[in-house]
């Protein structure tokens, strides 16, 4: 029996991609608070659905008689104030978290980012361990989503995968506007299929323990994010390297 996988945020730059990859191994529930741009997705294991993330009485009805969810929604903008970030970012990962655990879900896949631990100079390889260390607020509520994926995993039964990703499609959408690629992008890039492969690799996985921080790259030449326990643990293997992303 195929799992069942609610996706919020399905619309955005990695949901919308993400559906795709997904679709033929696993029931789907698409969720976004405008559902227009996913009608066309409905089918007999596809299921769409609207979701305020703030409403937790929609997070409980979305989450009922789901396995795993895949927690997208939120402002990605690292040029967000604090006031711009904090409810749809701190306030909805609480919302969401809550609902699964209290609907039994098995697993949920947290969307950090690199920008919890941005602020490291360039020339340093971060750890899954190292301490954090974000650069801007956007990076402080994806550090409080990491931190709230430990409780609800440790306290409240809910296994929790928290993935730091780094620049998605970057390297593509750069060149498209005519832009210069520079050594930060590509050591931070992470391509559509690494990332699908990634998520892919979160739900299959058999974890040892209930709480994990993996790093979200490609297999660059030189990785600002260390994937070695993404390696190991989830048994990612990318395929991709911004070093040798040909601009065309």
């Amino acid at each position: 029996m195929r799992d069942k996988v609610l996706i919020t945020g399905a619309a955005g730059r990695i949901g919308s991609r993400l559906i795709a990859y997904l679709k033929d191994d696993y029931d789907l529930v698409l969720t976004e608070k405008e559902v227009s741009s996913l009608s066309d997705w409905q089918s007999d294991s596809i299921t769409v659905q609207t979701l305020d993330i703030l409403n937790k009485e929609e997070c409980l009805n979305c989450c009922s008689g789901v396995d795993m969810v895949v927690h997208l929604a939120g402002n990605p903008s690292p040029l967000a104030s604090y006031e711009e970030v904090k409810t749809i970012n701190m306030d909805g990962t609480f919302t969401i978290m809550s609902a699964a655990s209290e609907k039994g879900c098995r697993r949920l896949i947290y969307a950090s980012s690199i920008h919890a631990v941005k602020g490291y100079e360039e020339d340093v390889q971060v750890k899954t361990d190292s301490v954090v260390r974000p650069p801007d607020f956007y990076g402080v509520t994806k550090v409080f989503g990491e931190a709230l994926g430990s409780y609800f995993a440790y306290q409240e039964s809910l296994e929790v995968i928290a993935i730091r990703i780094g620049g998605y499609r970057s390297l593509e959408m750069l060149v498209e506007k005519g832009e210069e690629l520079t050594m930060d992008q590509r050591d931070s890039y992470l391509s559509e299929r690494d990332m699908g492969h990634l998520i892919d690799r979160c739900l299959k996985a058999d974890l040892d323990e209930p709480f994990l921080i993996v790093h979200g790259l490609s297999d660059n030449h030189f990785k600002f994010l260390d994937l070695s326990d993404t390696k190991r643990k989830l048994a990612y293997n990318p395929q991709d390297d911004g070093f040798e992303f040909k601009e065309s």
